[in-house]
């Protein structure tokens, strides 16, 4: 009778944890662009509203990289930890970005909230925070994400294959 380890069975789960990994990251920036369609950049209420309902999307998309990034540690593919690492850093920079332009956004969109309102006020100031909260921490934490993956993909020795240019690998091959 004929026995699996349990690592003989990772290479069959890599793919579709990959993609899964994959759709908690696209599913809902999908989800915000559907909400928040047509764009309009130019105005702070739009933004204020694009940037506001993203950070509830937020956590799925951390999982999302998270996921890709145990994967690609645990079954040693170094160059999918290459890119992770890179569009960790690249996010965390864009989020840093959104960040800053949403506290501005606040400060204009906070004028047409009624000032006799004190209820009002007091569920756009919390509803602000917990917004930029939210980005805050994502960016920290993909910053965070990013490093852990260059070392990870420092960490890992290179294959033979991941040196050598495939013109020199498929010449050798034939001669």
């Amino acid at each position: 009778m004929a026995t699996h380890r349990t690592t003989d069975l990772a290479p069959y789960l890599t793919g579709p944890a990959y993609a899964i990994g994959l759709l908690f990251v696209l599913m809902p920036a999908l989800d915000t662009f559907a909400q928040m369609w047509p764009p309009a950049l130019g105005e702070p209420a739009w933004r204020y509203g694009t940037v506001g309902i993203g950070a509830n999307y937020l956590i799925s998309a951390l999982f999302g990289m998270l996921l890709m990034c145990l994967v690609a540690g645990l079954r040693q593919h170094r160059r999918t930890l290459r890119v992770l690492a890179i569009v960790n850093g690249v996010l965390a920079v864009v989020l840093l970005l959104a960040a800053l332009g949403f506290a501005l956004d606040v400060l204009q969109v906070r004028m047409g909230v009624p000032k006799d309102n004190a209820r009002a006020m007091w569920l756009f100031k919390a509803g602000a925070a917990k917004a930029e909260l939210k980005y805050l921490v994502s960016v920290v934490v993909l910053g965070w994400l990013a490093l852990a993956s260059r070392r990870a993909w420092r960490a890992i020795q290179p294959q033979a294959s991941d040196e050598e240019p495939k013109l020199v690998r498929s010449s050798k091959a034939g001669g």
